[in-house]
C-alpha cells in the first residue's frame, strides 16, 4: 500500500520531485514543531510549577504570560535547528523506507542534488531564526522580562556596578528586570584629578521612569546625598535657617546619568531579548562582560547548526537498512541534544574565562561541523 498517493518518485521531473520533498518537509516540520515545543513546554511548566504558584496571580495567566514570552527564546535559542532535523530525517526516513532513492541514484542523480531541498530549507530555517531573534524577540522585551521572573527561582538580579560617561560609579544591591526598578543604590561621582570621592548618593531604590513626553529618566527615592574635597572632608549643605548639615536628605531625587535599564540587566548571562545592534552596543559600553562578546559571535554560529545537524543526522537514514521512523527520529533527538549540550558547555567556559570567547561560540561548529562533513561523504553511492 502506497504511504502517499502520488506516481514513484523516479517517474517524476527532478523539479517536480523537489517541490514534493519541499511540501512534506513543511508539513512535518508543522508537526514536529506543535509535538516538541508542546512536550518542552510541558517538560518546562512542571519543573517551574513552584515558582508559578508563589505569584499572587491566577495560575493558568501566570503560565500563559511565562510560555508567551519564553516560546520565542525556545526556538531561536535552543529548539530550531533540532526542529530542522527532526523534519528532515522524517521526511528522508520516509522516502527511503519506499525505497525510492534507489532508482533515483540508478539515474545518476547525485545524493546532495537529490538532498538538495533540504538543505534549501535549512537557509529558510536559518533565516528566519535570525528573523525571529533580530525583530520578533526585541519587541516581546517587556514580555520576556516579566516571564523571565516568573521562571526565575528568585525574580531579582545582582548587577555589577556601572561606569557612565558622566564619571558616575553606580551599584545596585538588587535589581527587578520586569520592574525596571533597583534597591539600595549608590552612586559615586570622583574628583578629575585625584580619582577620590567627590559625590556620594545613596538611596533605597532606583526606578526607570519613562514620560509620555520627554526622554526616560532614573529616580532616587528615599536617601541622602553628601559631598566632598579633594582631601577627604565632606563638604556642608547651608540651609536655610542659617545652620549647616553634612548630608542632604530626598524623598526624591532625578539622576543625571547615560546609565540604561540594559546596563543593569546585560549583567545578567541569561539575558537573550537584545537584538544583534543592540547586543554590539552593549558590548561596546561594557567590554568586561564576556558573556556579551560569547553571545555576540553565537548570533553568527547558531544558526549553523541548521546545516551541521543535517549533516550529521542524513547519513543514518540514507542507508538501506535504516528504514524505522521512530529510530531516525530517536537519532535525530540525539544528535541535537548532544550538540545543544556541547554547544551549552562551551558557552559557559566562553562566559566564565575558560576559553576564548570566539572560539567557544565557534567550536561547537567546527567539530561537529567536521563531523557531519565526515560521515555525509562516506554515504555509498
Amino acid at each position: 500500500m502506497k504511504i502517499w498517493n502520488r506516481p514513484p518518485l523516479k517517474w517524476l521531473p527532478l523539479k517536480t520531485i523537489d517541490r514534493y520533498l519541499i511540501r512534506q518537509y513543511l508539513v512535518s516540520w508543522c508537526i514536529c514543531s506543535f509535538a516538541i515545543l508542546s512536550l518542552f513546554c510541558v517538560i518546562d511548566g512542571v519543573s517551574r510549577l513552584d515558582r508559578f504558584l508563589r505569584h499572587d496571580q491566577p495560575l493558568p495567566l501566570v503560565i500563559l504570560r511565562y510560555f508567551s514570552g519564553m516560546i520565542p527564546i525556545y526556538f531561536t535559542q535552543y529548539l530550531g535547528p533540532i526542529l530542522t532535523l527532526f523534519a528532515a530525517m522524517f521526511t528522508a526516513t520516509q522516502i527511503n523506507k519506499g525505497r525510492e532513492l534507489i532508482p533515483l541514484r540508478a539515474a545518476g542523480i547525485p545524493l546532495p542534488r537529490i538532498l538538495a531541498s533540504f538543505f534549501l530549507m535549512a537557509l529558510l530555517m536559518s533565516g528566519l531564526m535570525i528573523l525571529v531573534q533580530e525583530t520578533v524577540v526585541p519587541s516581546l522585551k517587556d514580555e520576556i522580562r516579566l516571564a523571565d521572573s516568573y521562571g526565575r527561582s528568585r525574580t531579582n538580579i545582582q548587577p555589577e556596578m556601572v561606569s557612565d560617561s558622566l564619571n558616575n560609579l553606580i551599584k545596585v544591591t538588587s535589581y527587578l528586570p520586569h520592574e525596571k526598578r533597583g534597591q539600595k543604590a549608590r552612586i559615586m561621582s570622583l574628583h578629575a584629578g585625584s580619582g577620590k570621592l567627590e559625590t556620594l548618593i545613596s538611596a533605597r531604590e532606583l526606578i526607570w521612569k519613562s514620560p509620555e513626553s520627554g526622554q526616560p529618566y532614573w529616580l532616587l527615592r528615599e536617601g541622602k546625598k553628601e559631598q566632598y574635597h579633594e582631601n577627604g572632608q565632606k563638604v556642608p549643605f547651608p540651609q536655610p535657617d542659617g545652620t549647616v548639615r553634612l548630608s542632604l536628605a530626598f524623598d526624591e531625587l532625578k539622576l543625571e546619568t547615560d546609565m540604561r535599564p540594559v546596563d543593569l540587566e546585560s549583567s545578567d548571562n541569561e539575558i537573550e531579548y537584545l537584538s544583534f545592534r543592540e547586543l554590539r552596543d552593549q558590548y561596546k559600553r561594557r567590554p568586561h562582560l564576556t558573556h556579551l562578546e560569547v553571545k555576540l559571535h553565537r548570533r553568527f554560529a547558531f544558526p549553523l547548526a541548521n546545516f551541521i545537524l543535517l549533516l550529521l543526522g542524513i547519513p543514518f537514514v540514507m542507508r538501506s537498512e535504516s528504514q524505522s521512523i521512530i529510530l531516525g527520529l530517536s537519532m535525530a533527538l540525539a544528535l541535537g541534544t548532544a550538540y545543544l549540550i556541547f554547544t551549552e558547555i562551551c558557552a559557559h567556559l566562553g562566559n566564565i574565562g575558560g576559553l576564548n570567547p570566539m572560539l567557544s561560540a565557534w567550536l561547537p561548529v567546527l567539530f561537529f561541523g567536521a563531523l557531519g562533513l565526515t560521515l555525509f561523504d562516506g554515504i555509498e553511492d
